[in-house]
């Protein structure tokens, strides 16, 4: 076992580095592919739109839709480019009077920062007087010039990337059918509901997250547009397009884009009020987005985790940047979306989604498991909020006991630790196996003995089926594992007429021992064999090797063992009064 983990392991870990540093080489192919791509799932409906939309009889074809939806989307793009020129060069004619108003509010800071440099540089002159001073002759002609390279450098880069986003975005759209075909028959040619259904689920899930992010950024953008402008700060339009765009990074972005205004409020405003009235509207108007615009938008989740979420900032971050702080969140989901379909991607669906990593009866088992009693009886009593009584232990609690008795019977699990796991149930028994209210009562005629198949977790069962049974209103009473010679003088010493066998076992072949035995016996006796938590299919296997007569009904829940014992005793007379007669 271990020898393969290992083997397993190591592989896992090879693939997924020679992965990543394939991504890391490619980003500058595979970056606007992602782009392209995510905003061809956004806008394929548009393009549906514009081309069943027509003029008349005329219809548009495919190509002349992309072209109008690409056209329109160019003149957005456009639309900000002249926005952030015209905003910038405004606010950059005014700079000159905005330092000399940032100086004058930095004087007192700057002058006890000046002392504290000169006392903290007199400790040292002894120590530099010695060392040979460089003299570096700068030009500023130079440094204009390389100030100027740079910047056109970057700006031609970007505007480069940006022609080959539309590009592919053309080509995608226009050829979104085929392109989708033939992934399904690279991905999935054996599959193909299986790749279809995981395709439309990760391109539903990134088109609803991304229009709903597109829809709440818009609005906050023009809200902090209208309120800075109200305030009078300059270049309101320009933080509005900033504080939208910004908002697309996961967490980083929203923190960007208040920083901005607030230092630029700081040089404009004369005294601190008007600052902490900047500072005040963009924290209020953050929390209203975050706590009442962001669950309306949003709706379902994406289906990841907070944590899911900044893992994947971080990492794709890293990975290709800035653009990868934006493209994060829908690249997770898809993975996400793609790990929950294919078994080699399972762990990170596991680790990023949102959906629980255990069910509940596996935590309430692992907390036994770390004899964490608080823990688990926590979630024992919030599972039986929800579903009280029998359905709490049916969905619950036999699952975990289940998981229990394979670990006891492989000796995995035994002294302390079981003794523990065993006071813990048997306080549930008491606590959550009580009478609910609006329960009928049924008018007891006959006692009902519970009897184990098995030692340790069919005594619990039998324990509590007891206990569910005493609730109703049936006189019923749980023994602990005995031979079958001892049960069969039990039942005719008591004169019992029925019984239920609890087994979570449910290999038939001690069961049907037991069952002739007691029917040999006691042939008017009624049995109910409890196969707790069994699957429907396996049930008809048992019945077909168990009942050879009318006298055995067969449960798969403790609700449906309840139903069938309450509604026999009422009707069956005891053995005693049987034979009487």
């Amino acid at each position: 076992m271990e020898r393969w983990f290992r083997t397993h392991f190591s592989s896992a870990l090879v693939t997924a580095v020679v992965a990543i540093a394939a991504i890391h080489f490619a980003e500058p192919v595979l970056a606007p592919l992602a782009v392209a791509g995510l905003l061809s799932v956004v806008l394929g409906g548009a393009v549906k739109w514009v081309e069943h939309l027509g003029f008349g009889r005329l219809r548009l074809g495919r190509i002349a839709s992309v072209l109008v939806v690409a056209v329109g989307i160019s003149a957005v793009f456009a639309g900000m480019g002249w926005i952030v020129a015209s905003e910038g060069s405004a606010l950059a004619e005014r700079l000159p009077e905005y330092r000399r108003n940032l100086l004058e509010k930095a004087r007192a800071p700057i002058a006890a920062l000046g002392r504290t440099a000169r006392q903290m540089r007199s400790m040292t002159t002894s120590v530099e007087e010695d060392r040979p001073r460089q003299v570096e002759i700068l030009s500023g002609d130079s440094q204009l010039v390389s100030f100027v390279a740079g910047w056109v450098g970057s700006a031609a880069s970007l505007v480069a990337s940006a022609g080959i986003v539309i590009v592919l975005l053309i080509f995608l759209l226009i050829e979104r059918e085929d392109l989708r075909d033939r992934v399904l028959r690279i991905a999935g040619p054996g599959d193909l509901r299986l790749t279809g259904s995981t395709l439309r689920e990760a391109s539903e899930r990134i088109a609803r997250y991304l229009r709903a992010l597109a829809l709440l950024n818009c609005g906050h953008g023009i809200a902090v547009c209208i309120g800075l402008a109200v305030l009078g700060l300059p270049g309101a339009l320009l933080f509005g397009l900033l504080s939208a765009l910004l908002r697309f990074i996961p967490y980083a972005g929203p923190l960007l884009a208040a920083c901005a205004p607030l230092a630029l409020s700081v040089a404009v405003f004369d005294d601190w009020t008007m600052v902490l009235w900047v500072g005040l509207f963009l924290a209020a108007l953050e929390l209203i987005s975050n706590n009442f615009f962001e669950p309306w938008l949003y709706g379902a989740s994406v289906g990841l985790s907070p944590f899911g979420v900044i893992l994947s900032a971080v990492f794709w971050g890293w990975l290709w940047g800035p653009i990868g702080l934006v493209l994060a969140t829908p690249l997770t989901v898809c993975l996400v979306v793609m790990g929950r379909k294919l078994p080699g991607l399972e762990t990170v669906a596991i680790l990023l989604s949102d959906s629980e990593a255990l069910r509940p009866f596996e935590r309430i088992y692992e907390r036994l498991l770390a004899r964490d009693l608080e823990s688990a009886t926590a979630l024992a009593a919030e599972q039986n909020r929800d579903q009280p009584g029998a359905e709490t232990w049916d969905r619950t609690l036999i699952p975990a006991l289940r998981l229990l008795e394979h670990d006891r019977q492989t000796r995995e699990l035994e002294g302390e630790d079981l003794a523990f796991a065993r006071e813990a149930f048997e306080l549930w028994n008491a606590e959550l196996s009580g009478p609910s209210v609006g329960e009928p009562v049924v008018a007891q005629r006959s006692p009902v003995l519970c009897v184990p198949t098995g030692v340790f977790a069919d005594e619990i069962v039998s324990a509590t089926l007891a206990r569910l049974l005493a609730s109703r209103g049936v006189e019923a009473r749980a023994l602990m594992r005995l031979l079958t010679s001892e049960l069969i003088e039990t039942v005719a010493r008591e004169g019992t007429a029925l019984i239920c066998l609890s087994a979570l076992d449910s290999r038939a072949a001690p069961v049907r021992h037991l069952v002739k035995r007691l029917r040999a016996s006691s042939p008017e006796l009624r049995i109910v064999v409890g196969f707790w938590g069994e699957e429907p299919d396996r049930l008809v296997q048992l019945r077909e090797s168990l009942a050879d007569d009318s006298g055995v009904e067969f449960a798969t829940t403790l609700q449906r063992g309840v139903e069938l014992l309450a509604g026999r005793a009422l009707s069956l007379p005891t053995l005693a009064a049987a034979a009487a007669n």
